[in-house]
């Protein structure tokens, strides 16, 4: 059998048992930031126009807003939120085609760099065998279930993509010495240029693009880039270096403003320095030694490094990081592929695991990184030559990729069913609060409020100031009907002390609608504004423009179910004022045309401060466009109310008393 046709084979068999792994997956449900992230597809009902198009794009807060992955969503719209099948099939397909591109760069570096270790005639054969081994250890692997199988990690997975051709695109340009200069340099501009444009507008992480050529360069293709002709080497140099010193220096830039400062994180910049290593090498554990039960979303519950020997592991930690980045750094030429699987692996999570403070813990962040070192561990095995050591690491290979496929299988049965996932995760992560609230959440839905409040009340016992534990608690009293004014008070105490924490304040919404709804007693529309009031009194909130436009803006659903109008309005513009929003003031105008008050809504529109909206809103939609035409509209409005009174809004009932 020719040796390509044995590459084709293997490749099909691979893609073949890693779509059969995932397929138990397929059938769960949407997860954790799958529902916050995808509701931007309830913003437009369909897109008609290109402002259509740029409000549905606008939905994310941050600049560019990833509108690649994001129209990758939108033409799913159909299927959002009933059919997660359909949105988790694209996923494993980007994910086989990330697989096919990762065999691909494997096999073409090592097309390249095995004829200095093995004989010709074994060439090709060895290329192929460490093109499949790459990525079948990168495709089976468990730890990237997560980022598969959580639909809004599509993000990822497209970036990835991206980079992939990216880097295929740079290694063409960068090894086809045969080629016209001009040829060349088209396909480096292709591959540093285009696709990493197209992976930032996937996800941030994708200006780390160059960064992964720069790994590549330093370890195995040096003397490719000492050969490049003046003209290539200038553009290689132009594609590289200025986006790598811009990450480098952005990373720094983020140290003086964070450094010792309490942030909406319950750890400062200088703990999450010290804590990431120890994560890091935990990534490596769970990628080497796969064990079912590891893997999972909730990890917020980690232990973070207060300083060097708090936890001990903290230093060891830290001085191995070191040392291993040192010795790839002063041992690329002497150990090439050790130096190329530090590099890019350290360099992959340079984003995300360094001075810019996002969570702790994600397992889909070694989706990128990951395939450095296991092109790396491919490429030591395909150039040892014939013997009893190439068969005993052929077989220790093996071994290593069935336990990660039963691992994977297991696990991807797990994700196919919520109940399992929050047994499983809050078996597996007792110190999760959101694996013990997602557990919490189950029993509550099967019906069992009282076996829900015996585990919160455990949680409770290890995290008795969690925001979101004790709102859950009083959750749970009110559907069992116990709830006393005791548990309102504690709770109010709590939420005017309390660190940050963002299910704290998500939480107060469904109170909010119990309140209203008046399906607690002791939960008194009354009360709930207290309670509100008390988190808003908290500087941790107070001091968080989205906590405090959200708190506002539930005070004024509040308001308007007492039909109190001015208050209503008054909520509305603190909410703007914390947390911009374009539909903000069109909402204030709905509520002063139902009291017929047109000239004052005519104002709001008009008085609007567009220059607080976030950029990317500003960039793609015309609000003062849109303004514009809604006070037209208003103008039609009151003309034709000139005789008649007109029908006030049911919801609102009371005077308009400007505050």
């Amino acid at each position: 059998m020719p040796a390509r046709t044995r590459a084709l084979l293997g490749l099909t068999i691979t893609l073949l048992v890693c779509a059969m792994l995932y397929w138990p997956a397929m059938h769960g449900s949407f997860l954790f930031d799958d529902f916050p992230n995808l509701t931007a597809l309830t913003s437009i009902d369909h897109v008609s126009s290109w402002r259509d198009l740029g409000i549905f794009l606008s939905q994310p807060r941050n600049f560019p807003g990833r509108p690649v992955a994001m129209l990758s969503f939108l033409m799913q719209k159909a299927s959002w939120p009933d059919h997660p099948l359909h949105f988790r099939l694209i996923n494993v397909g980007i994910h086989l085609l990330n697989g096919v591109l990762v065999f691909g760069l494997v096999r073409r570096v090592a097309r390249h760099w095995l004829p200095n270790q093995v004989t010709p005639d074994l060439l090709q054969n060895r290329a192929n065998v460490a093109a499949c081994l790459a990525a079948a250890a990168w495709l089976f692997n468990p730890i990237q279930l997560s980022g598969v199988v959580l639909v809004v990690q599509r993000m990822t997975l497209l970036m990835a993509m991206f980079m992939l051709l990216g880097l295929l695109g740079y290694t063409r340009g960068l090894l086809a010495t045969e080629w016209p200069a001009w040829r060349r340099s088209m396909w480096m501009l292709l591959g540093l240029g285009a696709c990493m444009g197209l992976a930032f507008l996937s996800k941030e992480n994708g200006v780390l693009l160059p960064v992964y050529a720069l790994a590549l360069d330093a370890a195995l293709f040096r003397e490719d880039v000492q050969r490049l002709p003046r003209t290539l080497a200038w553009l290689r140099r132009l594609l590289i270096w200025p986006v790598v010193l811009f990450v480098l220096g952005y990373l720094l830039w983020t140290l003086p403003n964070e450094w010792g400062h309490a942030s909406t994180r319950n750890f400062t910049v200088d703990q999450r320095l010290l804590t990431e290593p120890r994560i890091l090498f935990d990534y490596l554990g769970k990628i080497f030694l796969p064990r079912f039960g590891l893997y999972g979303l909730y990890h917020d519950g980690y232990v973070v490094s207060r300083n060097l020997f708090s936890p001990w592991t903290t230093l060891p930690a830290l001085l191995a990081l070191i040392g291993a980045l040192s010795a790839a750094l002063a041992g690329r030429r002497r150990w090439p592929l050790f130096a190329l699987a530090v590099l890019w692996y350290l360099g992959g999570q340079l984003v995300e695991s360094t001075t810019v403070m996002l969570e702790l813990y994600f397992e889909h962040r070694n989706y990128m990184p990951l395939v450095g070192p296991v092109m790396a561990l491919a490429l030591s095995v395909a150039r040892l030559p014939q013997g009893q050591r190439q068969r005993t690491l052929y077989l220790v290979a093996g071994l290593w990729l069935l336990a990660c496929c039963v691992t994977t299988a297991l696990s991807a049965r797990v994700y196919a069913s919520e109940d399992r996932l929050a047994l499983v995760w809050a078996n597996s992560q007792p110190d999760s609060t959101r694996a013990q609230v997602y557990l919490v959440d189950r029993l509550y839905k099967h019906g069992q409020p009282a076996t829900a409040l015996q585990v919160l009340e455990k949680a409770i016992q290890l995290r008795p100031n969690n925001i979101s534990l004790a709102e859950d608690r009083v959750l749970l009293k009110c559907v069992q009907g116990d709830l006393a004014q005791a548990d309102l008070d504690k709770l109010n105490t709590l939420l005017r002390t309390a660190v940050f924490d963002q299910g704290g304040w998500e939480n107060i919404e469904i109170l909010r609608t119990i309140a209203t709804q008046g399906a607690c007693p002791e939960l008194t529309p009354k009360a709930w504004l207290g309670l509100a009031d008390a988190q808003l009194s908290n500087p941790a909130y107070a001091n968080n423009g989205l906590a405090s436009g959200f708190l506002h803006y539930q005070k004024h659903y509040w308001a308007v179910s007492q039909g109190n109008l001015g208050t209503a309005i008054h909520e509305l513009e603190l909410t703007y004022q914390n947390d911009p929003d374009a539909n903000i003031p069109r909402l204030e105008a709905k509520y002063l045309v139902s009291a017929q008050l047109y000239d004052q809504a005519i104002d709001v529109l008009r008085n609007t401060d567009y220059s607080r909206l976030p950029l990317l809103r500003r960039l793609l939609v015309d609000d003062r466009a849109i303004n514009k035409a809604d006070i037209g509209e208003i103008y039609r409005m009151r003309k034709n109310s000139r005789d008649a009174a007109g029908k006030p809004s049911s919801l609102i009932v009371g005077p308009y008393a400007p505050q």
